[in-house]
């Protein structure tokens, strides 16, 4: 339980360090361009691939690093790439912090391996039910004024078709990224 805790303070110590900020941003660029390319399949469910990003930042560095940038890439797409002329709704950027937070926990010194599949397992389901199932589906409810759980079952079916998915695409990138990293935090 000690290790839990300490990975807070921890992970924070991350925004302190420049090259650390720098690898940060440009994560948080990529989730941005990422999020532009979304796959509508209906009203209220799209497929992105941002998240793939922001679990690169919670692997490399943490759970306060990636809830901070859950929230700060949600404004700024909003902002950006906001192509139905809605307003800002303040849910959707809790859940994004909430997916950058999981995600961190989850994936926080992660080593490349066997012990880095159960993670990204784990960490997809939390972020499903949590984020993508409760979360989401009752901030496009309320947004929406339609029906919790009319929703809830669309959402539950493009869920799990997309969760393999999910898995094998982290699955593959993760490691890249782990290694690239690494490559270039060493000293000259």
């Amino acid at each position: 339980m000690k290790n839990f805790f300490s990975m807070f303070p921890e992970s924070a110590k991350n925004l302190k360090d420049v090259k650390a900020l720098t690898t940060m941003s440009m994560l948080m660029a990529l989730q941005i361009i990422l999020g532009i390319f979304t796959i509508p399949i209906g009203p209220t469910i799209k497929i992105t691939f941002g998240y793939l990003a922001i679990s690169c930042l919670g692997m490399l560095f943490g759970p306060v690093p990636a809830f901070l940038a859950g929230g700060i890439v949600d404004i700024i797409s909003y902002f950006l790439t906001d192509k139905t002329g809605g307003q800002f709704h303040p849910g959707f950027t809790l859940v994004q912090m909430t997916g950058g937070l999981i995600y961190g926990i989850c994936l926080y010194k992660a080593q490349t391996g066997k012990s880095l599949v159960p993670r990204i397992v784990i960490c997809r389901v939390l972020i499903v039910i949590i984020c993508n199932l409760l979360m989401n589906t009752y901030f496009i409810s309320v947004l929406y004024g339609k029906g919790f759980l009319a929703l809830f079952s669309t959402r539950v079916a493009k869920n799990l078709i997309q969760f393999p998915v999910d898995v094998v695409l982290m699955c593959a990138i993760l490691p890249i990224a782990y290694t690239a990293y690494n490559k270039i935090r060493k000293p000259a």
